[in-house]
């Protein structure tokens, strides 16, 4: 009993007031970087670091796109015959790194254009050629190139060719065709 006495009070008088008050830390978000309408962000370059593609200028008169990256650590690749471009960022089994899908905008409307471009050895590398689509053969859910699951290998890639067509009253078609084409490492 002697020993309570002895410790009521150093709790008592000994224990602080809590404080009520709370300090509101605000922090705020860092600026985070602005991507350019269109970019993509991928691992061009294999090396884990992420970095944006966009389309850097359009040459309407030449009739040549500039595709352009993050922080120019990466060479610009142009873009022929073009009046400007799509960019979609692919991952394909065939390459560690991620690939770049251009859709390149022609004059003539009535066709889609595709460049396929890889980095390697310091390079961007074109490991299929070009080719086109015609717009009456695209669909929101087409896929122009993607990993042939038969092949890990190859890739797929959908092409139009034209039909002459003697039903029809154009007597000509373009038919969607598709193919399995060995990748260039």
């Amino acid at each position: 009993m002697k020993y309570i006495l002895l410790v009521l009070p150093f709790l008592l008088f000994g224990c602080k007031k809590p404080n009520t008050e709370t300090k509101r830390v605000i922090e705020e978000p860092k600026a985070a970087t602005k991507l350019p309408n269109g970019a993509v962000k991928g691992d061009f370059s294999g090396t884990k670091d992420t970095l944006y593609a966009y389309v850097k200028s359009v040459d309407t008169a030449n009739e040549t796109t500039i595709i352009g990256f993050e922080k120019e650590i990466l060479p610009e690749i142009s873009i022929p015959e073009s009046i400007g471009a799509e960019l979609k960022l692919l991952k394909l089994k065939n390459f560690r790194n991620d690939v770049l899908l251009v859709n390149a905008k022609l004059k003539d409307t009535n066709f889609n254009e595709y460049y396929l471009f890889v980095y390697k050895d310091s390079l961007w590398k074109q490991p299929v050629n070009r080719f086109d689509i015609h717009k009456s053969n695209m669909s929101d859910s087409l896929v122009p190139l993607k990993n042939n699951p038969k092949d890990s290998t190859q890739l797929l890639r959908y092409y139009s060719v034209f039909d002459m067509d003697k039903k029809s009253e154009k007597k000509y078609s373009w038919k969607l065709m598709q193919e399995s084409i060995p990748v260039e490492n």
